[in-house]
């Protein structure tokens, strides 16, 4: 009995203990632990801290700590097997296959997990890196060809193409690729995309094209291979140039085979954008062939405003029209827009014959066309995902005497709302300053929040002045339809950072602030450090002669000594930048009389502009139609536009 009681007793003991030191380590999981593990350089410090997070009671941040934790265990870090055990119970996605594909490693499981993804994070390579060792401790070997496959299809997912190329070049046989498709490539279709990119993306296209073919030339490979190396086909054909026909002919034995919508408008998209460059006629009967088997209208938008740019160029009305009369009743919102106003705009300016007018009446069912109308329909398509089209809608609007923007004033929400999980997690990052980390984050849970939680995130990344993915988390909820905008989702895509020296230099110049918000906006998205391809730098991408000339001129006439050491300009500098692109833009308006050309040469350069300008006798708005290079036209409109947005958000008192 004496025994039996010290049983009980020592196991009382015991448990009060074990309870005790579980009530410890709850009591010391704080909300901080993940986020400032993510800052923590020391390896040690920061298993400590997500080994913590592992009890959180926010699943998100408990998922993102064992992920955390799986990477360091992959990088060698000893982990205590009781943590992994808690890791793997909490990981989602592909580090919970990737250690399903480990528990009982076998080739197949592991070739499934490495062409079923197609991620190119530091944290797939980790995953991807895992397996492949795990499957070497178990003798597990891969071979050349399957080895060079799944190196291959990852260099593609990180667009690496030239790197692909050379892992892929491991199936061929002293320099010649095989006459039938590789049996890894039956068995894993999505290699035929993977080397069909690798083939359009660097210059061995006409190889190819000719491997592409002679595969096709066996029938008995299953529809979904027959459209895949179709479709790729096509895409090389595309791409090497001069081979339209056979390009056109490629797309359309694909679409007869495509497996999906997407897939059908992608075949389309390629027919049609193969015949635009032909003549115009064949491309409208194309265009009235393919459009009732549209899926989703919007995807030709860019493929129609590339023939209404041919179409003014050509000063061809009547086409105009009737390309407007095929488009009218599709989706294609942006388009209807354009050309529902080149043809309010053509009215106007007496280009249309009588046989115009009559076709334009009865494309809308009037008894005689006026511009007022088409105006009207242009109005009418209501607020779209472009940017250009808000030009045409803010010149619309001041004709019609209609507002530009319904801004409708916030809705007070109520202080003691509950976040989900998910944006708890997501503002974590904000509230204990780590919200550099936030992006891969935020971007993994965009498509789980709600049009308030991405609201709320954006508001979060723009206080922190990371203004570029705040517009991005708001245009994902913006243009949804049904969405009703109100003033702060405006002024969340529109922002104002950098507002003392904005309006500084903009009333030293006599430049409105709106413009060069505008200007701002559309060069950089506010990232003051960024580098275009072109090697323009910083919020106005100024390209480094502009401005060191600028700065000479600048310097010369009196101005602040904007040269570094070895007379470097740092137009990283957002005060040197913002001055010095705002005196170069005073000195295009100054040299060209006129805002929109100066901007046009602000971003294509002042010769170009001026030799295109003298060969048109269009109007200012209808020449920039006829622009060649879509980079410029866009610009023309893009910059007006938002600093229109600008005008009547913030300055509406000044117009």
């Amino acid at each position: 009995m004496l025994f039996r009681l010290i049983k009980i007793s020592a196991f009382l003991i015991i448990s009060s203990f074990v309870l005790s030191c579980v009530t410890h380590i709850q009591v010391h999981v704080q909300p901080s632990d993940f986020y400032f593990g993510l800052a923590n350089d020391s390896t040690a410090e920061k298993i400590k801290l997500f080994e913590r997070s592992l009890a959180s009671p926010n699943e998100y941040i408990r998922r993102a700590a064992a992920e955390k934790l799986a990477v360091l265990m992959s990088q060698g870090a000893d982990i205590h097997r009781k943590t992994m055990e808690n890791v793997r119970s909490e990981l989602r996605g592909f580090w919970a296959e990737a250690f399903y594909v480990v528990s009982e490693p076998d080739k197949e499981k592991a070739l499934s997990f490495f062409f079923r993804h197609e991620h190119n994070s530091a944290s797939y390579s980790e995953a991807m890196q895992f397996i492949l060792r795990e499957c070497a401790k178990k003798e597990i070997i891969f071979s050349d060809q399957e080895f060079a496959a799944i190196h291959g299809h990852y260099s593609v997912s990180c667009l690496r193409y030239n790197e692909a190329l050379d892992y892929f070049r491991i199936f061929q046989s002293e320099n010649n690729w095989p006459e039938q498709l590789p049996d890894i490539f039956i068995t894993y279709p999505i290699l035929v995309n993977d080397l069909g990119k690798t083939f359009q993306y660097t210059k061995s296209t006409a190889e190819g094209l000719t491997l592409f073919l002679q595969w096709l030339t066996n029938k008995e490979l299953s529809s979904d291979l027959q459209y895949k190396l179709n479709f790729y086909s096509g895409r090389i054909a595309r791409r090497i140039g001069g081979k339209n026909a056979q390009g056109i002919s490629l797309f359309e034995q694909a679409l007869s085979l495509s497996p999906n919508a997407d897939q059908s408008d992608a075949c389309i998209w390629y027919i049609l954008d193969l015949t635009i460059t032909g003549p115009t006629k064949t491309f409208i009967e194309r265009l009235a062939k393919y459009i009732p088997a549209w899926h989703k209208g919007s995807d030709y938008n860019d493929l129609l405003e590339r023939f209404l740019h041919k179409l003014v160029a050509e000063r061809d009305w009547n086409k105009v029209i009737r390309t407007y009369d095929l488009i009218k009743n599709t989706g294609a919102d942006v388009s209807k827009i354009s050309y529902a106003w080149v043809i309010a705009r053509s009215i106007e300016s007496k280009y249309l014959t009588a046989a115009d007018m009559r076709l334009a009446a009865q494309v809308i069912g009037v008894k005689s066309a006026n511009a007022p109308a088409f105006y009207r329909i242009a109005y009418d398509v209501g607020v779209v995902n472009s940017l250009p089209t808000l030009l045409y809608r803010s010149q619309c609007a001041d004709i019609l005497k209609e507002p530009f923007l319904e801004l409708t004033e916030e809705v007070t929400e109520s202080d003691d709302k509950e976040y989900s999980q998910a944006l708890q997690f997501i503002l974590g990052f904000f509230d204990y300053g780590v919200a550099d980390f936030s992006h891969p984050y935020i971007k993994e849970l965009e498509k789980e929040l709600t049009d308030e939680e991405l609201r709320i995130a954006a508001q979060a990344l723009n206080k922190e002045g990371m203004c570029w993915q705040s517009i991005h988390l708001v245009s994902l909820y913006f243009y949804r339809n049904g969405y009703s905008k109100d003033r702060r989702d405006w002024e969340l895509m529109y922002p104002r950072p950098y507002l003392e020296l904005v309006e500084k230099y903009s009333q030293e110049y006599g430049i409105s602030p709106s413009l060069l918000y505008g200007l701002i906006r559309t060069e950089s998205a506010f990232r003051e450090a960024v580098v275009s391809r072109a090697g323009a730098v910083g919020l106005m991408q100024l390209m480094p002669k502009t401005a060191k000339d600028m700065a000479e001129r600048l310097k010369r006439e009196g101005g602040p000594d904007y040269f570094g050491e070895n007379g470097i300009v740092d137009s990283t500098n957002p005060s040197l930048n913002v001055h010095i692109g705002t005196y170069y833009f005073k000195y295009l308006q100054d040299y060209f009389k006129d805002t929109i050309l100066a901007l046009l040469a602000y971003n294509g350069g002042q010769n170009r502009v001026r030799r295109l300008r003298s060969a048109s006798k269009l109007p200012i708005d209808l020449f920039v139609e006829t622009i060649t290079n879509l980079e410029n036209r866009d610009y023309g409109k893009r910059v007006p536009a938002a600093a229109r947005v600008y005008q009547e958000l913030y300055y509406k008192d000044n117009r």
